[in-house]
């Protein structure tokens, strides 16, 4: 089954694809996770839709992007996520609130867009859902500087992530440069959005964003746990959802997601297990070492 992979092009390439996007996912995850960015991981990927849409629109007649759609639709959604950072940490409206006035109306402007012009139309389930059979070599090359750079920005910033996403208040006392960190975050999700909408869509990409790094925090006890958990789920789920999509024929973006939540939620299962054991562990025992008599009682 795995042979069959390599005996095809394009399911070599799906492949490769598949892993690039989970690197850079997985090693995302833990902080949109632990930063309380979900929500904002979920504004981001649907305004991408507007991004990819001008460019299609800007740059070509055809429906499959190129190296300048993905430059603008980078730009636009990085544009977006720069938005939504500074309102909501100029606290002049909740941060709720900006992600979700934001993205509605870049999804809206997206989808218009596309639209416009019926020959479009048609693509509009491959944005939604994505088509990593389709990936081409450019995607790959594209795909794998996001990776790159994803660990790079990891790697050169970890000292300080740490502090960041567990305190952001102590982290800012001592010295943290926390609004750099969080705009490179917000920076580094918008590519990561944009160029992983044709392995899985638009309204999926959230879910590889998000779930990696829930499992990791339910599995994992430090940072660097929790985003080797993080990485190894999403590449282990990518893997697995292109055999079983490649078996029973069926699209494989949705059941990379899905195998994703299967593991989510096993994981949550047996961390509520072990909470249990720990807190019976730790309550004294309730039984009298012998018990009472109750002739003693009685005189």
């Amino acid at each position: 089954m795995v042979e069959s992979f390599w005996e095809y092009g394009f399911l070599g390439r799906a492949l490769i694809a598949g892993g690039l996007m989970s690197l850079a996912c997985g090693a995302l995850s833990p902080f949109v996770v632990l930063r309380g960015l979900s929500f904002s991981a979920d504004g981001l990927a649907h305004a991408s839709l507007g991004g990819l849409a001008v460019g299609l629109w800007v740059w070509q007649s055809g429906p499959t992007p190129t190296v300048a759609t993905y430059s603008f639709a980078v730009l636009f959604t990085s544009g977006v996520a720069l938005a939504m950072a500074w309102v909501s940490r100029r606290q002049r409206v909740r941060s709720d609130t900006a992600v979700g006035a934001c993205y509605v109306a870049a999804f809206a402007f997206g989808v218009v867009m596309l639209s416009a012009r019926k020959r479009y139309t048609g693509h509009l389930e491959t944005f939604f859902f994505g088509s990593i059979l389709a990936v081409n070599p450019l995607e790959c090359w594209l795909l794998g500087g996001l990776a790159a750079g994803v660990a790079a920005w990891v790697i050169a910033h970890w000292r300080w992530l740490g502090r960041w996403v567990f305190d952001e208040e102590l982290a800012h006392a001592g010295g943290v440069q926390v609004g750099t960190l969080r705009y490179g975050l917000m920076l580094l999700i918008a590519a990561t959005v944009v160029l992983s909408t044709k392995i899985v869509g638009v309204l999926l990409v959230t879910a590889m964003l998000i779930l990696p790094g829930a499992i990791g925090t339910l599995w994992g006890q430090r940072l660097w746990s929790i985003t080797l958990v993080s990485v190894t789920t999403a590449l282990a789920a990518t893997g697995s959802g292109m055999l079983v999509s490649n078996t029973a024929d069926l699209p494989p973006g949705p059941v990379m997601v899905l195998l994703t939540f299967l593991v989510f939620v096993v994981a949550l299962g047996w961390r509520h297990l072990r909470e249990r054991r720990r807190l019976a562990s730790a309550l004294p025992s309730t039984t009298p070492l012998s018990a009472p008599n109750p002739l003693d009682a009685a005189a």
